[in-house]
């Protein structure tokens, strides 16, 4: 009955074994399969007879069994609960992703009489995890570091390119624990102690150690780690990052090096010993070389031994006292030139021949040499410094970099030595020095007693030298409410060695002899002298600086009232960021609430609507960095109209950062000002011209008289013609034409007459200012005739034209030409010649002149002529050349005057070929826009 009974139970398990969707198989003890279910036979094709001992195993990924099967043997020996994850194939020939769940089942005596076995599909799962592990390799190699993924057992699970790059090693020799043989053997303990210690403690860790380059160069690095945690908070985990830090450290060890040779020097070390420890650090940072540092002697001419550790004593005598010259060898042509000489191959080195230092030097070993002049700080050479190599060599620049910073250092070491020599030998120059500074320089032993007390101080605290010293520090100069605090600091140096204060500039009040107190600026440094400390005090009067600062926060409130005097404010724009502040006085000229936060949009809601393209104009100067200044109006919200004068000046704080820095001033009553001038200006230029036309009197009705005169004359023609039997048809028809063209000559006249008479508006247009000259003749020729003067037009034929108001520049060359004539009108001994010239000016410009042989200018009175009301003649209103100026610069050109080499004056005036049109549009409040051409619209309005 028990066998029957067993073999039901057998049959039932298998029965839901087949039911379960999974694919679950049990084993014997000793590993063999005896059993695996329909859904397991169904996946992989096989059948259960097949399948069972080891049969299963050709259902296995090749290249996973052997790991699964060592697997499966560590579960056997260990007799414990197991799982593991290896590939499958399907019956349909594909390999899917499955995890082998094992457990063991024990009778009464503990011994396992059974093992069953679950394969769950996890396929999706691990399809999941290789596109992260794809996506995640992404990540890590766009990472400008070597970036490494560990397990939380520190083993490698992943690392980006950089890693694999720098180390020279496939991704599988990196996987595990074998990393440790890249690691630096001095650093690897600390290495080793810190990974331990973050595994510990679950947190992230840094280090800095050395890891060997493929090339097998050690570089250093910072170790950052940081562990990646699931939702439960255990560590999935840990990401590495290296950064690079070889420039960094080496810089600080340089750093550091510098350091060491400057205490050496202040504690007063042997020069030798100095530039021989200088040689030694030389070559154990460059490695495989030998280095050496040669002093130019006092008179400047040979070469003398500096240090030189590792070469050998007759190379050193065969360099020293070689001549500095191009000529006896690389060091001596470096200090000769001044600049650094590279002998890279002495083997086919043709320099120095004269002095066969190559052939020597060769004869030595040595076959490439770096020397590298050693100036002083005031630029004077003090030697030289040379690396010499056993192979042909080019400095890289990084050993160019360390070359600097060991000459630098040299230079140090030899000018303090060189200065220590003169100091020491002259008493005289340390009394000099005490007695030139302008501070006061006061020293005191371990005691608080002054030992040393030079002129300045004598002269700022009032007391004699010989009177303090002995003295106590604090009863001399400290003020009685101070003196115990110091007293205690002191004390606690002594005591502790602890320095609050030494080395700092700190403020502090001090005490005259009169008992009167100042305000002091004082740093204590002490004294690298051996035994027990001692201590000096640089000190400043600090009145005349606080009472400057006083004044200066004085001048700042005016500048504040000065500004609210003017209508005036200023403002700073982050152009990057939009942060915009105003100071109060432009919060009032917007009428804006201060608290209101400033932005751009709310800017603009001000500005009026037909200004708009100047701010857009602004925004983008801002843009490029550029400087912007502008005159626009706001247009509040009542409908009323404020001017503005805008200036701003870009700058770039410490970062980089573009900021513009400017003023805002409200020139409302200025502008109206303004007009209420044009007015005036516009009244003087039509009066001025009327003044001129007045006096051509004589000549316009001389230009009139003669077409009304053809006029008569050809009609009287035309009637005789046509009264004659038969008439004369022809004649008459020919008569008649002449009519009509001395009636337009006519015509022309008055036109052009009441063109300069008329007082209108400004008209802009592309004009030949050859024409508009030719026209002025026409009207004044009459008159210079009747003046008995020459006029010889010299117009040049290629001039190109210009843009400008027609009626204003013949108005200028009116003047122009009656002042000439006026200069000549008393000219009795010469010819009154007059000779009007048109030409290219400079650049885009055409010039004219007008020259005369009158009485000429005095030097004094080359600009004064242009001075309104000021006037050379008895008759004079001196407006003219005032108004002709005016016009002038309103075309963007400029009037000048200059005597002749000969009699009289030539005026010249010269206006750009392209000037820019003024324009303005019209303010719907009535007050004139103050548009960008403001001043030539001042203009139209000052000329009529």
């Amino acid at each position: 009955m028990g066998g029957q009974e067993g073999a039901g139970v057998h049959s039932k398990l298998s029965c839901f074994a087949d039911m379960l969707p999974a694919l679950v198989w049990t084993a014997l003890p000793d590993g063999q399969v005896d059993f695996l279910n329909r859904r397991w036979c169904e996946f992989t094709g096989l059948s259960l007879e097949d399948a069972r001992g080891s049969g299963w195993q050709t259902a296995i990924y090749p290249d996973d069994l052997p790991q699964l099967l060592g697997w499966w043997r560590s579960v056997l020996d260990s007799g414990e609960p197991s799982e593991a994850e290896t590939r499958i194939r399907h019956s349909n020939g594909k390999y899917r992703w499955f995890l082998v769940c094992v457990n063991p089942l024990h009778d009464a005596a503990e011994q396992v009489v059974k093992w069953y076995g679950v394969n769950t599909d996890i396929e999706a799962r691990k399809r999941s995890e290789e596109a992260l592990r794809l996506a995640r390799t992404q990540i890590l190699d766009g990472i400008p570091a070597l970036v490494a993924v560990l397990t939380p057992a520190g083993e490698v699970e992943q690392v980006n390119g950089s890693v694999l790059e720098y180390f020279g090693r496939m991704p599988e020799e990196l996987r595990g624990s074998g990393t440790a043989d890249l690691v630096h053997p001095d650093d690897l303990p600390n290495v080793i102690a810190a990974w331990s210690g973050a595994v510990e403690t679950g947190r992230p860790y840094e280090i800095e150690s050395r890891h060997r380059r493929a090339d097998g160069v050690y570089r250093w690095f910072r170790i950052n780690g940081f562990p990646l945690r699931d939702r439960e908070g255990c560590i999935v985990c840990w990401y590495v990052i290296q950064t690079d830090v070889d420039d960094r450290k080496r810089a600080e060890l340089l750093l550091a090096d510098e350091k060491r040779f400057l205490e050496m020097l202040a504690r007063g070390c042997s020069f030798s010993v100095i530039l021989d420890a200088l040689c030694r650090l030389v070559e154990d940072t460059a490695g495989g070389c030998y280095s050496s540092v040669v002093l130019v002697d006092p008179s400047g001419a040979r070469l003398e031994h500096g240090a030189a550790p590792s070469l050998p004593p007759s190379f050193i005598t065969s360099i020293i006292g070689r001549p500095v010259n191009v000529d006896s060898g690389p060091c001596a042509m470096a200090a000769y030139l001044n600049e650094q000489v590279i002998a890279a191959d002495l083997t086919s080195e043709t320099r120095w021949a004269a002095y066969e230092w190559c052939p020597m030097a060769l004869a030595h070993g040595l076959r490439a040499c770096w020397s590298t002049p050693i100036s002083s700080s005031a630029g004077k050479v003090l030697g030289a410094f040379a690396i010499y190599y056993d192979e042909p060599r080019t400095p890289t620049p990084s050993q160019q970099s360390l070359i600097e910073q060991f000459s630098h250092i040299a230079s140090i070491a030899i000018e303090r030595a060189q200065s220590d020599a003169v100091l020491k030998g002259s008493e005289a120059r340390k009394a000099a020095i005490l007695d030139s500074a302008l501070d006061c320089i006061v020293t005191i032993d371990h005691e608080g007693c002054i030992t040393e007390f030079n002129p300045a101080a004598e002269r700022t605290f009032g007391h004699r030298r010989d009177d303090v010293i002995g003295k106590q520090l604090a009863d001399v100069i400290i003020p009685m409410a101070l003196r115990e605090r110091h007293r205690q600091g002191f004390s606690r140096f002594l005591a502790t060695g602890e320095a609050r204060l030494l080395g700092k500039r700190l403020e502090a009040t001090a005490l005259r002899a009169d008992g009167s107190e100042f305000p002091a600026e004082l740093t204590i440094t002490r004294i690298p002298v051996e035994g027990p400390p001692s201590f000096t005090g640089y000190l400043r009067d600090l009145t005349d600086r606080k009472r400057s600062e006083e004044e200066l926060r004085r001048s700042e409130a005016f500048l504040a009232k000065a500004q609210l005097l003017s209508s005036t404010g200023s403002f700073s724009w982050r152009v990057a960021t939009g942060e915009i502040t105003w100071s109060q006085a432009v919060y009032r000229i917007f009428e804006f609430d201060p608290n209101v936060r400033v932005t751009l949009e709310l800017i603009a809601s001000r500005v009026h609507p037909e200004d708009m393209p100047m701010m857009y104009d602004m925004l983008e100067s801002a843009q490029q960095g550029r400087n912007f200044e502008y005159e626009h109006r706001l247009q509040l919200p009542d409908r009323s109209v404020k001017y503005l004068h805008l200036v701003a000046h870009a700058t770039r704080d410490q970062s980089g950062v573009l900021e513009y820095i400017g003023a805002v001033q409200d020139v409302t009553q200025r502008r109206i000002s303004e007009e209420a001038l044009g007015e005036v200006r516009s009244e003087l230029a039509h009066m001025q011209r009327v003044t001129s036309l007045g006096a051509l009197t004589a000549s316009i009705a001389h230009e009139v008289n003669q077409p009304l005169s053809g006029i008569i004359t050809n009609a009287s023609t035309c009637l005789r013609m046509l009264a004659a039997d038969p008439p004369n048809v022809e004649g008459a028809l020919e008569t008649a034409r002449r009519t009509i063209r001395d009636g337009h000559r006519a015509s022309d006249v008055i036109r052009r007459l009441r063109a300069l008479f008329a007082k209108k508006g400004v008209f802009i247009e592309s004009m030949d200012l050859n024409q508009a000259t030719e026209e002025v003749i026409a009207l004044s020729r009459g008159d210079l005739q009747r003046k008995r003067v020459v006029l010889r037009p010299e117009l040049a034929v290629d001039l190109p034209p210009v843009t400008g108001d027609r009626v204003q520049l013949q108005q200028v060359v009116l003047n122009l030409l009656m002042n000439a004539s006026d200069a000549m009108s008393g000219i009795e001994d010469r010819p009154r010649q007059l000779v009007i010239r048109t030409e290219r000016d400079e650049g885009d410009g055409v010039r004219l002149s007008v020259q005369d042989t009158g009485v000429g200018l005095e030097p004094q009175d080359v600009d004064r002529v242009f001075k309104p009301f000021y006037t050379t003649k008895s008759d004079g209103m001196g407006i003219g050349l005032s108004v002709s100026r005016s016009i002038i610069e309103r075309h963007h050109g400029r009037l000048w005057a200059a005597p002749n080499d000969g009699p009289g004056a030539t005026f010249f005036f010269s206006i750009p070929c392209a000037a820019e049109a003024p324009y303005h549009t019209p303010d719907p409040n009535g007050v004139r826009n103050p548009d960008v051409s403001d001043t030539v619209s001042a203009a139209r309005t000052a000329n009529g």
